[in-house]
């Protein structure tokens, strides 16, 4: 995909239980992780307006992010489809920047592959921040979510800087805290 999208920003896991992955991760030595814990996600899933309550979790080995997500709740999405094909969880999707969603589909195609959006993340105006899609001829393959440039990008930076020279201290931190204040979603849960 890096000839069509670029460098990949992260590898991403849904998976039924989030604080085991993250378990898992911080025995291998990574860390800190970085979690938002049970937020309400502004979203559409396949065209229509479903907003899951999910768990993200995110951490560096130098430059390569993972990304762990768990849901909650049994709204439609992205997630709840890959877990109805592989309840154990696994790899879901890879994510790349793009300035312009619509001009990044359009330079895919013209490369020869067609991609349908499957789930947006979306501002409260309904513009998407972030968008998964799949490859129109391999519906149930993995994903690719292309992310806006912006303050996800300066929270995956800081996150990235820090994991650069943990000490092995504070090991699950509040991801949240990174964002911009207009950017903070509401959470269910007060502690990560």
């Amino acid at each position: 995909m890096s000839r069509i999208f670029g460098d990949a920003l992260h590898a991403a896991f849904v998976v039924p239980d989030i604080d085991r992955e993250i378990a898992r991760v911080l025995a291998l030595g990574m860390g800190p992780v970085f979690v938002m814990r049970r937020i309400r996600v502004a979203a559409r899933y396949r065209g229509e307006r479903h907003d899951p309550l999910i768990t993200a979790a995110f951490v560096y080995s130098g430059t390569m992010q993972l990304e762990f997500l768990q849901q909650h709740d049994d709204t439609p999405s992205a997630s709840i489809e890959f877990l109805a094909r592989k309840p154990e969880g696994g790899l879901q999707h890879f994510a790349y920047f793009s300035d312009d969603f619509d001009a990044s589909l359009q330079a895919a195609s013209a490369k020869g592959q067609d991609f349908d959006v499957v789930q947006e993340y979306i501002h409260e105006d309904g513009t998407p921040y972030e968008i998964y899609i799949e490859p129109s001829n391999a519906p149930g393959s993995l994903l690719i979510q292309l992310v806006q440039h912006g303050p996800l990008e300066a929270m995956y930076n800081r996150m990235q800087e820090i994991c650069a020279t943990w000490d092995g201290t504070d090991p699950v931190r509040n991801a949240i805290d990174l964002l911009p204040k207009d950017m903070q979603p509401a959470s269910e849960a007060l502690s990560c």
